[in-house]
């Protein structure tokens, strides 16, 4: 029998406060979250943007829309100065909505929205594109159990791919990927990657999330040992030149190791249909280790850990400290102990951000 993603939901929210004790009224209001934006605008001049919370704080009333509903409101503003508003569809229930992430896709025209639903002791990935004036949504489930995921982070790469018309002709022409990777505590600590087509309606039946380290050979129990949760917890994506190849840096705990992989995908496809092999295959990636070592020994950190790889393939960490930036770099064999760079009146987050990543990308 199919369970849908509406039951899932429902059961997913009924089993969470199961497993947890009532919250006092007044501790529940406070744990509500405030009002999450983010905006985005489009080279043609449209100003696009999201709101995540409950209706009644975004002042979002009517049509049968319940107060304590959280939901996700959309809106657009193009150069005309027209201006459309509305909810993103199937958002409207009692999960609360984080971490909104927004991007845009100009060979396919999509807008793309990811979120994490959230519930106490669970959380997964929603995924929601916009083109021709349609949403059509997937969504990023555990492997297993009552899982949280980590730190989501997306990228869009275009790739030039040849392929054969009806009658034989041979053209070229440009498609849009669009890459998602997090951490996710489930069964096994690790994290996950998942490729979107986005020339293709969104089918998340056609969604295929891989487990990055099975894609070394890898994968199986995982134990994070001495490591600070800063030194894996933070997989990351990076374009890899103009041909459409990405970076996928994280950290594999049953290996006990560090990895940037080199992912793209087939580009002479042939002849679209189920009896040409190339075609069949033309979503799957083809992968290859980059750089592997060790898992960096970093201190346990507050802020966010942004990877850079540079050309050589050997990654640095970095991230903001109490009046410092600090990172750590790979040389290949081992990882440096921990710099930093002191922030002042003449020295900004942002500049000393600027300074590492410039000398990350010649590592």
């Amino acid at each position: 029998m199919t369970v849908t993603m509406r039951r899932l939901r429902a059961f997913f929210f009924a089993a969470a406060l199961l497993a947890l004790p009532a919250l006092p009224a007044r501790a529940a209001e406070n744990a509500r979250p405030v009002i999450e934006e983010k905006t985005l605008l489009t080279p043609d001049g449209t100003l696009y943007g999201v709101r995540a919370g409950l209706a009644l704080n975004l002042g979002i009333v009517g049509n049968g829309l319940s107060p304590s509903s959280f939901v996700i409101e959309w809106s657009s503003r193009h150069q005309d100065g027209s201006v459309t508003v509305g909810l993103v569809p199937g958002t409207e229930d009692q999960s609360v909505k984080r971490n909104l992430d927004l991007a845009f896709d100009e060979t396919s025209g999509s807008l793309v929205l990811l979120w994490k639903e959230e519930l106490t002791i669970l959380n997964y990935l929603h995924l929601a594109v916009l083109k021709d004036g349609e949403w059509s949504q997937a969504d990023f489930l555990p492997n297993l159990g009552f899982t949280r995921a980590y730190n989501p982070q997306m990228l869009l790469s275009h790739q030039s791919v040849r392929l054969l018309d009806a009658d034989g002709r041979a053209f070229t022409q440009t498609r849009s990927i669009l890459s998602l990777i997090w951490w996710e505590d489930s069964q096994y600590a690790q994290a996950r990657y998942a490729p979107i087509f986005l020339d293709d309606t969104l089918n998340a039946s056609d969604v295929v999330i891989y487990d990055l380290p099975s894609l070394v050979g890898g994968g199986g129990p995982t134990s994070a040992g001495n490591h600070s949760p800063s030194a894996y917890m933070y997989p990351a994506l990076q374009p890899d030149g103009p041909g459409g190849s990405i970076l996928a840096s994280f950290a594999d705990l049953n290996a006990d190791k560090q990895y940037v992989l080199r992912i793209t995908y087939p580009d002479d496809l042939g002849k679209a249909g189920p009896s040409n092999p190339t075609w069949l295959r033309r979503r799957i990636p083809v992968v290859g280790v980059a750089s592997e070592g060790p898992i960096a020994d970093m201190p346990i950190v507050q802020s966010a850990v942004t990877t850079v790889v540079g050309a050589s393939y050997k990654p640095t960490l970095l991230w903001r400290g109490d009046k410092t930036v600090g990172f750590t770099r790979f040389d290949g064999r081992r990882w440096s102990s921990v710099k930093v760079v002191p922030l002042s009146d003449t020295m900004s987050y942002e500049q000393a951000r600027r300074l590492i990543e410039e000398m990350a990308t010649k590592n």
